[in-house]
């Protein structure tokens, strides 16, 4: 429930959720190269890597966590409350069921970069450069900081005026294309330090695109069901886009290796890419539910 509280505590525009969310990059580009560093620190001399350092970190800021949050007010800043007959209208809205579906798909690929990038890193590292071995973890760890400082933050900041000029299914359009080009980079790149510069791009297909999926479902919820909503989008993301994709992943790692199943990856992004911006340009065109809060409150 954590971003429905953030929206809330926003308390009006809604495309402003990218600024506050920026913090949490900031904070994760910091202990991602800390954390790495700690891990190969540690395990100098050993056959295997010692993750001691980074269940330690981990422990600390969970604690620190905890504090934070608690002193947190959530206040609900309205008294209206939507019943299941709402909910359901906006799920019968082809705009609504599109997003949902596009949301799934951006599980799926997402899915790719948290699962099974850093395996493509070390099978890179061991194929062409095993002398990278000893520090892979502190090159994947600067490549999480660079995600967040190269990508996240500042596409983050900039997410509420490229949103309010952009749109946000045209945003998913953009994202969907940067998948395309990220998946291809890594398909021809031999060397783990090369993955570095191509990192940036996760400023669209994280930063840029949560804000989005996030600013559009708390529009599209009517009055009081901003909760409920913001769960189904958090359902077919992360509940049944990124399951779908782990297994997809998974099998094509085990049958044609990492370095080609990026470049199938690439394949499946840009298709997705394609029929998503067909289907969001139809649906502009022909759909009559432009305006689907004020039609359900109705």
């Amino acid at each position: 429930m954590e971003d429905t509280i953030c929206v809330q505590l926003l308390d009006g525009d809604k495309t402003m959720y990218g600024n506050q969310r920026m913090w949490g990059a900031i904070g994760w580009g910091i202990m991602s190269i800390v954390s790495g560093v700690c891990v190969d620190w540690f395990s100098k001399g050993l056959e295997y890597k010692n993750y001691t350092p980074g269940f330690i970190i981990s422990l600390i800021c969970y604690f620190l966590d905890v504090y934070v949050v608690s002193t947190i007010k959530n206040v609900q800043t309205t008294e209206i409350k939507t019943g299941p007959s709402n909910v359901q209208k906006v799920l019968t809205k082809i705009r609504v069921l599109s997003f949902l579906f596009w949301v799934v798909a951006y599980g799926i690929l997402l899915s790719f970069v948290w699962y099974f990038q850093f395996l493509y890193m070390e099978d890179i590292s061991n194929i062409y450069h095993p002398e990278t071995k000893p520090y892979i973890k502190t090159i994947q760890g600067l490549s999480l900081t660079i995600q967040c400082f190269g990508g996240e933050v500042p596409l983050f900041f900039l997410s509420n005026f490229i949103i309010k000029r952009v749109g946000h299914m045209n945003v998913l359009s953009l994202v969907f294309f940067a998948f395309t080009v990220r998946f291809f980079l890594y398909s021809i790149i031999t060397n783990p330090v090369w993955v570095l510069p191509v990192e940036v791009l996760n400023g669209i297909t994280y930063a840029l695109a949560y804000s989005a999926v996030i600013s559009y479902a708390a529009e599209l919820a009517p009055v009081g069901a901003e909760g409920t909503l913001q769960g189904i989008v958090g359902t077919a993301s992360e509940g049944i886009g990124v399951p779908i994709g782990s297994f997809i992943g998974g099998y094509l790692f085990k049958r044609f290796g990492s370095i080609s199943s990026f470049s199938i990856f690439s394949y499946i992004a840009f298709a997705v890419c394609v029929i998503q911006t067909i289907a969001n340009q139809l649906i502009t065109r022909f759909s009559k539910n432009d305006i689907i809060k004020e039609e359900v409150s109705n």
